[in-house]
């Protein structure tokens, strides 16, 4: 329990010093002075504002059956009264009025009179949105999976504390400085209609999303710490390799395994996608109201449009941050003006974001043409890493594709050419490299035509029963191999002969009598060709490797 309190407090004040807070700051230095006592009210309103709506917010909606912004306009509509109540004292009064009425709240109201700091706080906590960090996103991912426990709330307290001590920081120091100059008690008027006017502006920009593009401009100067403190909360195990990819090089192509299924949505801009046969894909986890989403989208759009036409599929997974983001209309006025027209499914239970064991916004897979994922990376930046990877896939995919000129900074023209060809397994289970679409390559007998690798890959000809581990020839079985490397072996097993046919016309023969492996080529000079395997019937072939 004592692990959660601390991440959330640590990571609550990493946001409060990160380009996040901007669109409150001026509005918590404006309302916060005139007496010693508002900055502590107007920022324990506002942090207890957002800490229960990231808690409590999806689940009363839900209850009451209202639209999932709701609460966010509401927010906005108590910053214009404030602000209209700060520019007419008479509407201000007039707010009160009901409250004086409770029973037992009389000399509290009137000692509060003409501060109301806790309910200014409340009504900015509302709207206050942080950046989309890994600490926040365990927090709002398990609150709107309805996973809302006692580690869950101590954490999200926790946050809420620690996202209060720069801006009461702040708060405080303002305050400070306004009374030692008297001027909150000289123009006590004027610093009302300021603070009046600020509080209608910050409103309205929050009403049009206008603190997000100031945002976008500026440098995530916190993105480190906040994904060190990502690895501090706790998540379920990947399956498969994935959970392993995510520490790995960006700038090389891994093993990730296969990609997992997409869950059911609603498509926008297209669509459904299935990466598992899509070709090469990209697919990005994102939420529109995430900043560094934001900013990562701009290098995803750019991407996808200069290599749609080469072979790149782009799916967004839209798995929705805060409760304002399950609403499609909001989902669609975001894509439009953030310019995304790729398909993007809405994955509003968050099954997909599951699937993928995912835990950051935003987070990129990258799925080569036989459904393998190849890379990820979690958060901004490697644009330039995964651009190139891109390249070297849709190149592996198809030889003869024509790609254009790079969109990103330290990007090669040309995929960097292999020294040898890596360990190629030939069974379903783990095969990646030939050269047939994932709807051939089945388990099962297949008869493939005769086609001519490039690259590394190898392909069938003739009639083979594939499984899961190995391939079985069945009649006129031939494996093609573009092969580069001084030592090629082959993993056999069963009964037979296999003929290997050279560029220079040679055609040695190996006799096949126990499992193991046999050495196809071995010579002190690598070879650059494609050699022709022929396996007699019932011999079953598992893999090449290379030295």
């Amino acid at each position: 329990m004592w692990q959660a309190i601390v991440v959330g407090l640590i990571g609550g004040a990493v946001t409060g010093i990160s380009p996040c807070i901007l669109p409150v700051l001026p509005l918590v230095l404006a309302v916060s002075g005139g007496s010693r006592s508002r900055p502590y009210l107007v920022v324990a309103g506002l942090v207890t504002s957002f800490a229960a709506t990231t808690l409590l917010g999806a689940a009363a909606l839900s209850a009451l059956g209202l639209p999932r912004d709701t609460l966010r306009w509401v927010g906005i509509a108590l910053l214009v009264l404030v602000g209209i109540g700060m520019l007419v004292p008479s509407f201000y009064r007039l707010l009160e009025a009901p409250f004086e009425k409770l029973p037992r709240f009389g000399s509290l109201q009137q000692k509060a009179r003409g501060r109301g700091g806790f309910v200014v706080g409340l009504a900015m906590g509302v709207v206050y949105v942080p950046c989309a960090g890994p600490v926040l996103a365990a927090i709002t991912v398990a609150a709107a999976s309805d996973r809302v426990d006692a580690r869950l709330v101590a954490m999200t307290l926790g946050f809420a504390v620690g996202a209060a001590v720069p801006l009461l920081a702040f708060a405080v120091g303002g305050n400070r400085v306004g009374e030692r100059v008297d001027f909150f008690h000289r123009h006590d008027r004027a610093f009302r209609v300021v603070a009046g006017v600020v509080v209608l502006a910050m409103a309205a920009a929050i009403a049009t999303n206008a603190p997000e593009r100031i945002q976008r401009a500026l440098p995530d100067y916190t993105a480190g710490v906040q994904e060190a403190l990502g690895e501090k909360v706790d998540a379920p195990s990947a399956s498969g390799s994935l959970k392993d990819c995510r520490k790995a090089d960006p700038s090389r192509l891994s093993d990730c395994g296969a990609v997992p299924a997409l869950a059911e949505g609603t498509w926008l801009g297209g669509g459904p996608v299935d990466p598992r046969t899509a070709g090469v894909t990209l697919v990005d986890f994102w939420a529109y109201a995430c900043i560094n989403c934001q900013r990562a989208n701009e290098h995803v759009t750019k991407l996808y449009d200069a290599y749609r036409d080469a072979g790149l599929t782009v799916v967004g997974i839209h798995s929705p941050e805060y409760a304002f983001e399950h609403e499609t209309a909001n989902v669609e006025r975001a894509m439009a003006e953030q310019g995304i027209h790729y398909p993007v499914v809405q994955d509003n239970e968050f099954v997909t974001w599951r699937n993928f064991d995912d835990r950051y916004w935003p987070a990129r897979y990258l799925v080569d043409a036989h459904g393998a994922v190849r890379q990820i990376h979690e958060g901004e930046g490697a644009y330039a890493e995964t651009e190139s990877l891109v390249r070297e896939l849709l190149t592996q995919a198809n030889p003869h594709v024509v790609l254009p000129d790079p969109v990103e900074d330290g990007v090669q023209a040309s995929p960097p050419a292999q020294s040898r060809n890596p360990e190629t397994y030939l069974g379903t289970k783990r095969a990646q490299y030939y050269a047939h679409s994932p709807h051939q390559y089945r388990d099962g007998e297949v008869t493939f035509d005769e086609t001519t690798p490039v690259d590394g890959q190898y392909s069938l000809a003739g009639t083979w029963n594939l499984g899961g581990e190995s391939i079985t020839a069945v009649k006129d079985a031939r494996v093609l191999l573009a092969a580069k490397a001084k030592w090629v072996q082959l993993v056999v097993s069963g009964h037979g002969t296999v003929t290997l046919r050279r560029a220079d016309g040679s055609e040695p023969s190996f006799d096949v009598t126990s499992d193991g492996t046999i050495d196809l080529v071995k010579q002190d000079t690598q070879i650059d060709e494609v050699l022709t395997i022929e396996a007699s019937r019932g011999l079953s072939l598992y893999s090449f490797t290379f030295g």
